[in-house]
């Protein structure tokens, strides 16, 4: 296992595998990267993952733009399961997964995350910019039916968009094998975030009063997970969340071949790919690594 200079462990990765989408989602900050860029083949994808393994990585999170665009989505996911990796999950926006869930299933996806941040259709279409709310909601019951488990609903709340759906959204995926997952608007537009950024401090104190069981989730920041009258709740507030960053476990790497070492910042990717189709040996894709996991460091610090 390798560790960062504020000794955090590196467990998980998180792959962008295509910076194309098919909604243009009002808050979406796509990490800086240009909808033109290259992108990996699934051979890359593997290979990549294989030398983060060898370091100690053992999840893989495969994502986009929309990671269901890649024809080849179902190669990717087989061939992310490289000897020590034992979760390979996805975070989709929902509209193509109906088509794509048994396969992606079948190939050896374990679980999902949803993006779900409405169950109005004028909403939906509004935050989307044009996006058909019946495509997620038909994808998310068949993730369900497909046996992806967890599927977890990513709900952005948003001042005055979104924020009084939160107890209907729950009160209607209210089963087994659900999670709602609230998450703070992340500040990459400051006049954006200012008109709709929306405090989730309120609404986990309410659920810490209401809960009937709360898990602390080790690996995931420390992120709280609450049981509420057979619903299950998650809360990710990355904004000015020293605890979040102190606990942050996870690189990311970008569709283009960088290790993105922070979510907040693009001023210190490290680029493999250029190397890598150059005839680069492992052992130099490996130093690359060890290159972006030195420069980890937490966004908000303890002051």
């Amino acid at each position: 296992m390798i560790y960062d200079r504020f000794e955090r462990p590196i467990t998980g990765v998180r792959i962008s595998v295509t910076s194309r989408c098919n909604l243009r989602c009002i808050y979406c900050h796509k990490e800086g990267i240009e909808e033109s860029c290259t992108e990996m083949t699934p051979e890359e994808i593997s290979r990549i993952i294989k030398v983060c393994a060898k370091f100690g990585v053992t999840r893989v999170k495969i994502t986009g733009g929309e990671p269901l665009l890649r024809e080849d989505i179902c190669e990717i996911v087989e061939l992310s399961h490289v000897d020590g990796v034992n979760d390979v999950s996805m975070t989709t926006n929902g509209t193509l997964l109906e088509e794509y869930a048994e396969d992606i299933k079948s190939a050896g996806l374990n679980r999902i995350n949803v993006s779900l941040d409405t169950l109005k259709p004028e909403v939906f279409s509004h935050i989307t910019r044009g996006g058909k709310l019946e495509e997620v909601l038909n994808g998310v019951e068949t993730a369900i039916e497909a046996g992806l488990k967890p599927v977890k609903l990513n709900m952005v709340v948003m001042e005055g968009i979104n924020e009084k759906e939160i107890h209907d959204v729950l009160k209607n995926y209210s089963r087994d094998g659900v999670v709602l997952q609230l998450i703070e608007l992340v500040n990459t537009d400051s006049e954006f975030f200012k008109k709709y950024f929306f405090d989730l401090d309120t609404v986990e104190r309410s659920f810490e009063k209401s809960s009937d069981r709360v898990t602390v989730r080790k690996l995931m920041h420390g992120r709280r997970k609450y049981s509420v009258n057979g619903s299950v709740v998650e809360i990710v507030k990355p904004m000015h969340n020293t605890e979040f960053c102190a606990k942050c476990t996870r690189i990311r790497i970008t569709p283009d071949g960088k290790f993105k070492p922070c979510l907040m910042r693009g001023d210190n990717l490290v680029d493999f790919l250029t190397v890598m189709r150059s005839g680069a040996s492992d052992s130099k894709l490996e130093e690359l690594f060890k290159e972006a996991v030195l420069l980890r460091e937490p966004y908000f610090k303890v002051k």
